[in-house]
C-alpha cells in the first residue's frame, strides 16, 4: 500500500488551502483555484462537492460564498503527519533550526507518536563519511550567527581555515546557506569586497569556519547572488540524457536541484537536462553524475566527457588491480601466509 497518493493528496491541499482562507471566495476565484491546483478533471469532482449540497463549506448569497469556519478553526495534523514530523525530529540537522528547549517541547507533544522512519533506515552509498558536527555547540552557534546575519544584510568577520590549513580573516557579507547531500555538509555563499571595491562571491564550509564576529556595517539588501554564480560558469553547461527508469528522472531532479538548469522531453523515455556550473562544483557534480549508471549518459561539453572518460579510466584500473590481488591471494597465498 502506498503512504502517499498523488490524485488525493493533490484534493486534499487545494481542499485544505481553501479551508484556511476561512474568508468568502467568488465561484470564478473558486474555478480558478481549483483548476490552477488540481488536474483536469479535478473541478468535475470538487467543484459540485464545495457549491452544492455536498461537504457544507460554504453558504451561498448574491453568488458569493462565504466560508462556515470560525476563525478560529484549524486543520489538525493526520497521524501521518505527526509520525512524518517524529523522523525529522530524529534528523542530527534539525538542532540547527531549533532550540533545545523547543525540540524537546515537541517531542513531548508527539511522545506517543512512532516515528515514520529510523534515520539507520536509510543507506548513502555514496556520501562522504567526513560529514559536519551538526550537534556542536559552537557549529550550531555559527550556524544561527549566519542565518541572523543573511535576514538582517549584516557582515560578519570570520576566521576561516581553507583545505590546505590555511588560515584567512575578512569580513564577509552572507548571502545563501546550501546543503550538499554528497558530502552532507553546509555552505555559506557569501561575498565580500576588497580595496578596489570589486565584489567576490566566496564559498565557505561551514565547519571550517574557527570564528565569527557580526560586524556593525549593513546593507539595505543583499546582492544578487544568481547573477555572480551565473558569471562563473564554464560556457558550455553539462548536456546529460536521463533514461527514466528506476524513477531515474524524479532522482535526478531531486539530485540536481541545487544547480541551475532546462529539462525538456526528447522522447517517450529520454529527457535533455543542461546544467550550468563551475569549477568549484565541477568534481562533485561529475560524482553526482556517475553515481545514476547506464540511466544517465553525458553527451557534452567535450571538458566534462574527457573528466567522465578519465575518472571512469582510473576507476577499471583500480578494479583490475583488485581483481588481480584476490587472484595472488587465492592461488599462491600472502606474504604473511
Amino acid at each position: 500500500m502506498e503512504l502517499f497518493s498523488e490524485i488525493y493528496n493533490c484534493y486534499f491541499q487545494v481542499i485544505k488551502s481553501l479551508i484556511e482562507k476561512k474568508d468568502y471566495i467568488s465561484e470564478e476565484e473558486l474555478n480558478f483555484r481549483i483548476k490552477n491546483s488540481g488536474f483536469e478533471e479535478s473541478i468535475l469532482y470538487l467543484l459540485p462537492k464545495l457549491t452544492e449540497n455536498g461537504w457544507g463549506f460554504y453558504k451561498k448569497q448574491e453568488g458569493v460564498l462565504y466560508s462556515k469556519f470560525s476563525s478560529d478553526f484549524y486543520v489538525p495534523l493526520t497521524d501521518l503527519q505527526k509520525s512524518y514530523l517524529k523522523a525529522i525530529l530524529l534528523d542530527d540537522k534539525i538542532s540547527l533550526f531549533l532550540s533545545d528547549e523547543e525540540i524537546k517541547n515537541i517531542n513531548a507533544t508527539f511522545a506517543d507518536v512512532k516515528p515514520l522512519y529510523q534515520p539507520d533506515d536509510f543507506y548513502y552509498y555514496d556520501q562522504f563519511v567526513d560529514k559536519d558536527d551538526y550537534r556542536n555547540p559552537e557549529y550550531k552557534r555559527h550556524f544561527q550567527t549566519i542565518i541572523a546575519a543573511i535576514k538582517e544584510h549584516q557582515y560578519l568577520d570570520i576566521h576561516y581555515e581553507s583545505r590546505h590549513n590555511h588560515r584567512v580573516h575578512h569580513c564577509y557579507l552572507p548571502c545563501r546557506l546550501e546543503y550538499s547531500i554528497k558530502n552532507d555538509c553546509f555552505r555559506v555563499l557569501a561575498v565580500r569586497e576588497n580595496i578596489h571595491r570589486n565584489t567576490n562571491i566566496e564559498i565557505l564550509n561551514l565547519s571550517r569556519i574557527k570564528e565569527i564576529t557580526p560586524c556593525n556595517k549593513i546593507v539595505k539588501k543583499l546582492p544578487n547572488i544568481n547573477r555572480f554564480l551565473q558569471r562563473s560558469y564554464y560556457k558550455e553547461p553539462v548536456k546529460i540524457l536521463i533514461k527514466n527508469q528506476r524513477n531515474a528522472m524524479e532522482r535526478a531532479m531531486l539530485q540536481f536541484a541545487n544547480y541551475e538548469k532546462n529539462t525538456r522531453k526528447i522522447d517517450d523515455n529520454i529527457y535533455e537536462c543542461l546544467i550550468y556550473y563551475n569549477k568549484k562544483v565541477e568534481t562533485e557534480l561529475l560524482i553526482e553524475i556517475l553515481s545514476f549508471g547506464p540511466m544517465i549518459k553525458v553527451v557534452g561539453n567535450e571538458t566534462f566527457l574527457k573528466l567522465v572518460k578519465e575518472r571512469l579510466s582510473r576507476q577499471a584500473m583500480l578494479m583490475d588491480g583488485f581483481q588481480q590481488k584476490e587472484f595472488d591471494r587465492e592461488d599462491f597465498g600472502t606474504v604473511d601466509e
